[in-house]
């Protein structure tokens, strides 16, 4: 499969901006890395944050932001048995941790001090191709459309795994705030599908209607 040595990215070159779209070198992965060729990527607020520096964890700079990727696996370290050529991954946050601090023996990997963060503290997903560990990106089946899968990268896993840690079991029943947003909408699917009553809590008829058309049952 044929890489070119110089790709097209959106980049931060400083705190505060502003962004450039311009051509930086494709990235070589190391022995426990996949190269995924971008198709889509999603775009959240944290992104927003990064670029201008807002919050106290160092940021890279220059960065290239994005955290809600899916693509193509075009070439591997020699260490990486979980992927091949031609296989469809999504890039997500949580780009590499240790594997090895309690926090990741306790699948809290988020939480672990040498966690890399995608368009934070390495490159992220807004450039055509792009890096990730491994162990830590998701192998997506081939009939499930990229284009549908980039937002839950990101939305998606954090409704998710909210719903999860909740301990919520079906046939119980959760109020979710903020229903009719991106993550709400998210969270009352999968608590659809997973058996839970959802208590949509959000304002104005254009949510109430949405959320009705999304199963919910009661609307606040």
């Amino acid at each position: 499969m044929s890489i070119p040595e110089l790709q097209w990215a959106q980049v931060a070159e400083k705190i505060g901006g502003p962004l450039v779209y311009k051509q930086i070198p494709v990235p070589k992965p190391g022995p426990d890395q996949i190269l995924v060729k971008i198709r889509y990527s999603g775009v959240c607020h944290t992104d927003l944050h990064a670029m201008m520096g807002h919050w106290p964890i160092p940021v890279k700079m220059p960065l290239v932001g994005g955290h809600e990727g899916a693509g193509v696996v075009v070439a591997k370290g020699a260490l990486v048995h979980e992927f091949d050529i031609g296989d469809h991954a999504g890039v997500k946050w949580l780009n590499g941790s240790c594997s090895n601090c309690e926090f990741c023996r306790q699948a809290d990997d988020p939480l672990c001090a040498h966690a890399q963060l995608s368009g934070y503290t390495v490159d992220g997903t807004f450039q055509k191709y792009t890096l990730a560990k491994a162990s830590h990106a998701s192998k997506l089946p081939k009939e499930v459309p990229l284009d549908a899968v980039a937002p839950v990268l990101c939305a998606g896993i954090t409704v998710y795994k909210g719903l999860k840690e909740s301990g919520v079991r079906p046939g119980q029943t959760v109020a979710i705030v903020g229903a009719g947003g991106g993550l709400g909408s998210l969270a009352q699917q999968y608590a659809k599908a997973m058996g839970i009553r959802v208590i949509a809590v959000d304002g104005g008829d254009e949510k109430r209607v949405m959320c009705e058309q999304l199963g919910t049952e009661v609307c606040k």
